[in-house]
C-alpha cells in the first residue's frame, strides 16, 4: 500500500523498510513496551521484525515513527488504530504528534470513523486515545501474546466529528 511520508515539527512517519528490523527488534524485545500489545511475541526477534514489516506494514496504512534518525515505534490504520513506542522515548509526546498526523491523514482519505482499543492498565495509552478524542464505547478481553494470556481491554472510538472538533476545524 502506497502512503505518502508524514512529518511533523519532530517525526517523520514513513513506510517501513527492512533495513529498520533492528531499531524495532529493540524497542520490541523489551517486555514492558511488548505487554501492552496484542500480537507481538516476547522475546522479540529480528524474524518477527522482517515478517511485520512485510506481511502486515506493506498491506496497510502503517508508519515507521522517525526521531533523529531512528525508527522508535509504529503507528497506524490497520483494522483499528494503533502504536507502539520504545520506552526510552516515553513521556516526550512524540506519540499524541505522531497520531495527530496519522489520523489526519485517515480523515482526510474519506474516513468518517476509527476504533482503537488499549489494555485496562496501560494509562499511557488511555491518556493519547482520549487526547486524540476517541470516546470509550464498552470493555472486551484481547489476547497479549507477549503475556501469554487475555488481558482486560477498554475499547474506542473516533469520529471525523470529534477529531475536527478537537483540532478546531
Amino acid at each position: 500500500m502506497f502512503h505518502p511520508i508524514l512529518t511533523t515539527h519532530r517525526l517523520r512517519l514513513r513506510a517501513l523498510r527492512s533495513e529498520d528490523a533492528p531499531d524495532v527488534v529493540r524497542a520490541l524485545n523489551d517486555f514492558e513496551v511488548s505487554k501492552w500489545l496484542t500480537r507481538e511475541p516476547f522475546p522479540y526477534s529480528v524474524h518477527d521484525a522482517n515478517w511485520f514489516t512485510r506481511s502486515v506494514a506493506a498491506g496497510a496504512l502503517v508508519y515507521g515513527i522517525e526521531f533523529q534518525g531512528r525508527i522508535v515505534g509504529t503507528i497506524g490504520c490497520e483494522a483499528e488504530f494503533g502504536y507502539w513506542l520504545g520506552r526510552d522515548h516515553w513521556g516526550q509526546g512524540l506519540m499524541p504528534e505522531a497520531a495527530d498526523a496519522v489520523l489526519a491523514a485517515w480523515f482526510g482519505q474519506g474516513h468518517d470513523q476509527i476504533g482503537a482499543g488499549y489494555f485496562a492498565e496501560n494509562a499511557r495509552s488511555s491518556h493519547v486515545l482520549r487526547k486524540m478524542g476517541f470516546a470509550e464505547t464498552g470493555r472486551s478481553r484481547s489476547l497479549s501474546v507477549a503475556r501469554g494470556e487475555k488481558v482486560d481491554r477498554i475499547d474506542m472510538i473516533l469520529t471525523r466529528e470529534a477529531f475536527e472538533a478537537r483540532n478546531g476545524n
